[in-house]
């Protein structure tokens, strides 16, 4: 069984889901990272090509890797995965193949939009890639409800990674016996 752990960025993914993977014994793959090691830097990438083109070769680089016929393996993929605005046939086809290939997972710090962003806009500012705070509250506020709508299993909680992580496992384990 693969699984996908989706949400938005700054939600704790990237730091959750090699332990979701530990635990399970499975492969970890993080997509960003994967875009870097063959593509390039995501932000150089969007800022010489587009968003719009960063999104399909986003897409090819999922689809080489789940073509590789992988299971058993812990997916974080990329914040608009799922979410990419005016590219809904892509992202069609990406919820159609998650539900293929897997299990997703959502992940969002709370139920409550509010407290949600103010958690999501601090942790990528931290980041330091030059985030501009009223546009990150914008885009996490627009995408805060659409991903509700995705994903198999829902965990919402911004307790501490190890936490998070056996919240996942529990769900997925209490997910594959129904």
């Amino acid at each position: 069984m693969n699984i996908f752990i989706i949400g938005p960025g700054g939600v704790g993914k990237s730091t959750c889901g090699p332990i979701v993977a530990s635990v399970l014994g499975y492969r970890f793959i993080d997509l960003d990272q994967e875009f870097h090691a063959r593509i390039g830097h995501i932000g150089n990438y969007i800022k010489d090509s587009g968003y719009r083109s960063y999104c399909f070769e986003n897409s090819k680089v999922f689809y080489d890797i789940v073509q590789q016929g992988l299971s058993n393996a812990v997916f974080t993929l990329s914040s608009g995965f799922l979410v990419y605005e005016h590219l809904e046939h892509l992202t069609t086809k990406h919820k159609q193949s998650l539900k293929e290939l897997g299990t997703s997972v959502v992940l969002l710090p709370s139920r409550c939009i509010d407290m949600s962003t103010d958690i999501v806009v601090k942790r990528q500012l931290k980041r330091g890639f030059g985030l501009q705070e009223d546009k990150e509250r914008e885009t996490f506020m627009r995408r805060f409800f659409l991903y509700q709508l995705c994903g198999d299993i829902h965990i919402f909680s911004h307790d501490q990674p190890k936490k998070i992580a056996k919240h996942i496992t529990h769900e997925l384990l209490k997910n594959t016996k129904k």
